[in-house]
Order: structure tokens, then C-alpha cells, then sequence
């Protein structure tokens, strides 16, 4: 019995070695960019490590890429300002495979091959656009998050079971309008009249359970999250709101994340939207935190989809940008599933980039998550009493 103990620890160990070495081994997909002209667009998919690549075109004029031994920080959509190529796809095929998948509008030439830091997909050209990738890396990150997933009837897969090629239109950003703000006097310490009639507002801390979210210099998102949504939920209720939250603790929402025949991102995401829709909430809010493949760049981004969340998007940025600094110091307007899909004024919040250092050095302690929480809640008081009041 002794001998077998010793035979199954050494085992471990030498399984447990491989494993690490074979997550060593991976290369990393640490962003993509683009870059367009008349007739032709460049996609430059930048990689730490030595790619192993494939492609194929399918039928209807979409240019699949296969990255083996590959990983990437976040999956996201980015859509060119094109005639040739109406928008860039990038996921976790599998677990040692990324996926890019571009869609063509037309079946243009194309051209795939690895250059110095990457691949460089040119589309509209049979041979390398080399000039017109030129510099493309000092574009700034086109970045979108997780939730970016289109209407059903335009998801398609791009072949095998997992990689799908996402049709979103691009929405331009209004004008912004004059905020508005309620801050006191006291440091930290805000002071707020309770609001009469105050309604339900349902706060999603995202990923959680089975999705980390992004991971970055020891942070994971889902965690990260909850701990912004924990404290802001008891702020919101001093200021006389009722606060459901969509999880509490690490897990799933829809709670059955290998369930056969379903789409376990899908499902999720509609799950947290059936939250607030059922329970005739007057605002949504889904809590994020981004990643670039730059650690310089940080800063909250605010999104939102239909005209009447404007104004809380608004005043959002407004007032966290009293405490934080900003990567957009305006909403955008996005069609993410949670608040795209929500039948009230939905926003989403980026509250900061982890793959920055000094930001994630940060987000567990909860000074920070209750600076954050109060310029969240801040900013609902701010938009609710001008709205209702």
C-alpha cells in the first residue's frame, strides 16, 4: 500500500507538471486591430508567442482563422467602417484554440499570413497589405465587452461547435447633454435625501460561476464585480431604492452552464435580463471590468442601448469621473444582449481595465469597490431625480 501512495503522488505531480508546462506553452492573442482604405482592410491579430495557424472561407464569404495553442484575454466583436468587411469576430474556440472569424460583405481576395508580432489577414488584396498594416498596433483598441452578442437571427456559426461570427449594426453616439450633480460637502461621506416612490433597480455583478470573465495580474472579473455590486446595493438602498441583485455570491445565474442543445452564453445572459424584466424593475445596471492587451490603458467606459438609458449613462460618466478617470468621457451605444434585451433603461458599466497593474493592485479592497459603489450610486440619484422628480 505504501508503494501504490508513492505511485499515485508521483503520478499527480508528473500530470499536474504537464499541465502547467502545456499552459506555458500557449500563445497569447493579446489584441486585434484594423486598418481600412477604399477597397481593402487589414486585420492585424497581435500575439505573444510563436502562432500555428489554419483558415478556410465558407460559403457565404467569411474568412475563418484557427490559432492553435492559443489563448486570448476576452473575446469581443469590432465592427469596421467598411464595404468589404462588416465586422471582426474573435473567441475561445476551444480550450487551446482562438478563433477569428471576419466577415466579408463581398468575396473579396484575401491573404492570410504571419508577420512580425502576428498574423496579418488582408482582405480585398491577394498578397500581404504590408503598407497599409503599417503602424496598425498604434491604433487605439477597438474594445467591446463580453456581452456582445447580436440579435438570434444573426448568429452563425463559422464552423465546428463553438466559434460564431456576430452581425451588429454600428450606432452612432448623441449629442451629450448637461449633467448634472448631487455631491456633499463631507469628504466621502455623501448625504442623501431618501427618493419618495423610489423604484426597483436590479444590479447584475457580471460573469460569475462557471466564467471567470477576464483574468488579469492575479484579478479575475467575476470576482472583482461582486465586490463594486456588494457595496453598492446597501448604498442604494439608503438612498430609499429596492435592490435585487442577480447574484450574490460566485455562480451562474441560469445555473446549468452544460446543458445540452442550449447556448450556455446565450442563456445566461437572457437569465440576468429575465431577473429585471419579471420583476418590473425600473433600471438595470451590469457591473464589468476590462482588458487590453496594453497595461497603459485604463479608465471607465459607460454603454448603453435604447434612448431613454441615455441620461443614466450620461450622469454616469459624469460622476465617476469625479473619483476615476475615464477611457470615454461619453456613453456609447452598443447593442449588448443585457441591456439591449432589458424593457427598461439598461446600462453597463466597464468600471476599469485589470490588465492595467496599478488598477488591479486595486479592485479587491474595498476602499476602492466603495469608491466606485458610491459614484455608481451618485450617478442613479443624480439621473432618477431629474428624471422622476
Amino acid at each position: 500500500m505504501r508503494y501504490l501512495n508513492i505511485f499515485l503522488f508521483l503520478l499527480c505531480f508528473l500530470l499536474c507538471s504537464f499541465g502547467v508546462s502545456n499552459a506555458e506553452d500557449l500563445s497569447t492573442v493579446q489584441n486585434v486591430f484594423f486598418k481600412t482604405s477604399p477597397n481593402a482592410v487589414a486585420v492585424f491579430v497581435q500575439l505573444q508567442g510563436e502562432p500555428k495557424f489554419s483558415y478556410f472561407r465558407l460559403e457565404d464569404g467569411r474568412i475563418v482563422l484557427d490559432i492553435e495553442q492559443s489563448r486570448i484575454l476576452k473575446k469581443g466583436t469590432i465592427m469596421p467602417s467598411s464595404n468589404i468587411v462588416s465586422n471582426i469576430h474573435f473567441a475561445q474556440n476551444t480550450p487551446d484554440m482562438v478563433r477569428v472569424v471576419v466577415g466579408s460583405d463581398v468575396k473579396a481576395s484575401y491573404n492570410i499570413s504571419k508577420v512580425d508580432g502576428g498574423i496579418l489577414i488582408s482582405v480585398g488584396s491577394s498578397t500581404p497589405l504590408l503598407s497599409l498594416a503599417n503602424g496598425i498596433t498604434n491604433e487605439a483598441p477597438k474594445l467591446l465587452p463580453y456581452n456582445y452578442i447580436p440579435e438570434k437571427s444573426q448568429l452563425a456559426n463559422s464552423q465546428g461547435s463553438q466559434g460564431n461570427s456576430n452581425l451588429v449594426p454600428n450606432n452612432s453616439n448623441p449629442e451629450t447633454s448637461q449633467l448634472k450633480s448631487n455631491q456633499s460637502s463631507q469628504g466621502n461621506s455623501n448625504i442623501y435625501t431618501p427618493i419618495k416612490n423610489a423604484k426597483l433597480i436590479v444590479i447584475d455583478p457580471g460573469h460569475g460561476g462557471s466564467d471567470p470573465g477576464c483574468v488579469a495580474n492575479g484579478v479575475e472579473e467575476k470576482i472583482a464585480t461582486l465586490g463594486v455590486a456588494l457595496h453598492l446595493k446597501p448604498i442604494l438602498e439608503k438612498m430609499g431604492f429596492k435592490v435585487i441583485m442577480t447574484r450574490e455570491t460566485d455562480r451562474d445565474v441560469w445555473g446549468r452552464p452544460n446543458m445540452p442543445g442550449y447556448d450556455a452564453d446565450e442563456s445566461e445572459l437572457q437569465a440576468r435580463v429575465n431577473i429585471a424584466n419579471e420583476n418590473g424593475a425600473a433600471l438595470f445596471l451590469s457591473i464589468h471590468f476590462n482588458a487590453c492587451a496594453d497595461p497603459s490603458v485604463h479608465g471607465t467606459q459607460v454603454y448603453y442601448y435604447s434612448p431613454q438609458s441615455y441620461k443614466y449613462a450620461s450622469t454616469m460618466i459624469n460622476d465617476i469621473s469625479k473619483v476615476n478617470p475615464v477611457y470615454t468621457d461619453r456613453p456609447i451605444r452598443r447593442p449588448f444582449w443585457v441591456i439591449k434585451y432589458t424593457t427598461m433603461p439598461a446600462i453597463l458599466i466597464e468600471t476599469d481595465f485589470i490588465t492595467d497593474p496599478s488598477v488591479a493592485s486595486q479592485v479587491y479592497n474595498s476602499d476602492y469597490q466603495e469608491k466606485m459603489a458610491q459614484a455608481i450610486a451618485q450617478g442613479i440619484y443624480d439621473s432618477y431625480k431629474e428624471i422622476y422628480q
